[in-house]
């Protein structure tokens, strides 16, 4: 493994990650307060904001060094950040009323 694939893989483990924090952040709060919109609201924000951070950490890694690895983390990251926002949503709705029921 060379330093571009250790790279990649930090990379996509923090995309993997900020859904993570994003998803308990979410599931604690619709818990504590009852109400699920703006909290889930919240959740995807900060899965947006700290995926974005993800993102702009690759742009600054690979600027300088291949083309072809900028633009490719890149589209991995869009794609990455598409489907985590859609798995958290889907996941916090499907998950709302046992969430708030306790």
């Amino acid at each position: 493994m060379n330093e571009f694939d250790v790279a990649v893989t930090i990379f996509i483990v923090t995309m993997i990650a900020t859904t993570f924090v994003s998803f308990i952040y979410g599931s604690i709060m619709i818990r504590k307060t009852g109400i699920f919109l703006p909290q889930a609201i919240i959740a995807g924000t900060i899965n947006f904001t700290l995926s974005l951070f993800a993102i702009i950490g690759w742009i600054i890694f690979t600027w300088g060094v291949n083309e072809l690895l900028l633009f490719g983390g890149l589209i991995l990251g869009i794609g990455l950040l598409v489907v985590s926002e859609a798995a958290l949503i889907t996941i916090l709705f499907l998950k709302s009323k046992k969430l708030i029921q306790r």
